[in-house]
Parts: C-alpha cells; sequence; structure tokens
C-alpha cells in the first residue's frame, strides 16, 4: 500500500495541487474583492446619515466609549452650551460638539465647541461631523486650537468600534 501512495498517488496529488493552486488564489482574491467593494459601498452611505440629531449625538457617544474614552456622557439638549459629548480620555477631557449636516460646517460650530469646553472647563474642545468643514472654519480651528473631526475621521473612528 505505501509502494502505490509513494510511486502513484502522491505524484498525481502533487500535480492536482500545482495544477489547482491558481484557481485557489484566483477564487480568494475574487472573493476578498468582493469584500472590499461591499465594505466601500457601506462605508459611503453609513448608518448615521439617515439619524436624526439627538440620535448622531447617541451614537457618537457610544463610538467614544468603545474607542477607550471613558466617562462618555451626552449633555442635556437645551442649555447645553454648545457641547453635545463629554469624554475624557488619558487623563484629557474632550467637550465634543456634533454636527449632522448635509452641508459644509460653518464658522460658528468652532466657536459654539471653543466656548463650550470652556464653560465645561474641557481641556480639548472638539466639532465632529458626518460632513465636512467649510475653508474659514478651518482656518478658525487651527488657529484657536478646536480638533475639527469631519466625515473622513468618523468613518476611521467608526471602523476602529466596529465589533
Amino acid at each position: 500500500m505505501r509502494l502505490f501512495y509513494y510511486t502513484i498517488a502522491a505524484p498525481i496529488l502533487f500535480l492536482l495541487r500545482l495544477i489547482f493552486w491558481p484557481f485557489k488564489m484566483l477564487f480568494r482574491f475574487i472573493r476578498w474583492l468582493h469584500s472590499w467593494r461591499r465594505e466601500r459601498k457601506r462605508m459611503r452611505r453609513m448608518e448615521f446619515d439617515d439619524m436624526d440629531g439627538w440620535e448622531f449625538e447617541e451614537y457618537i457617544a457610544k463610538l467614544l466609549s468603545r474607542d477607550g474614552y471613558i466617562h462618555v456622557e451626552v449633555t442635556r439638549g437645551s442649555g447645553d452650551q454648545g457641547v453635545d459629548v463629554l469624554a475624557q480620555r488619558d487623563g484629557v477631557s474632550y467637550a465634543v460638539q456634533c454636527k449632522h449636516y448635509t452641508g459644509k460646517i460653518p464658522n460658528k460650530a468652532v466657536q459654539e465647541a471653543y466656548a463650550g469646553a470652556k464653560f465645561y472647563g474641557c481641556d480639548v474642545p472638539v466639532v465632529l461631523t458626518n460632513s465636512y468643514f467649510s475653508p474659514s472654519a478651518l482656518e478658525l480651528g487651527d488657529e484657536i486650537g478646536v480638533e475639527l473631526w469631519d466625515r473622513d475621521e468618523l468613518l476611521k473612528l467608526a471602523r476602529r468600534t466596529r465589533r
């Protein structure tokens, strides 16, 4: 039986592996490409685009807590002084202003985040949006030290915390 295996069966099995290996790799590549395209399509229109403002704030709070922020708290709706979520990470406190917009985010959001961070005694003011910032908002945020997290940053955060 061993003689049959070593003289006939093993060489045939080896040849079959050599012949079908490129097909195996091709199918793996096609499966990877399909999953990559499906993920890109899903990321283009994330679930947060269909939320209202309140749901968006809760969603951001969940993402931040999953990403390692502690003491994550959604502030009350009215009278929140321009801050929607409070969080801490590595001893640094963050005041996050959430903006669920379809257009560009104006200067006003940056000003609100800055004032709200001062009001709550936070170290870092942040404006987080599902959209992008206007050039003047980018300039103002850079000048006064407000972190601006646009759609790209939000997608990175969502990918990091996906489980």
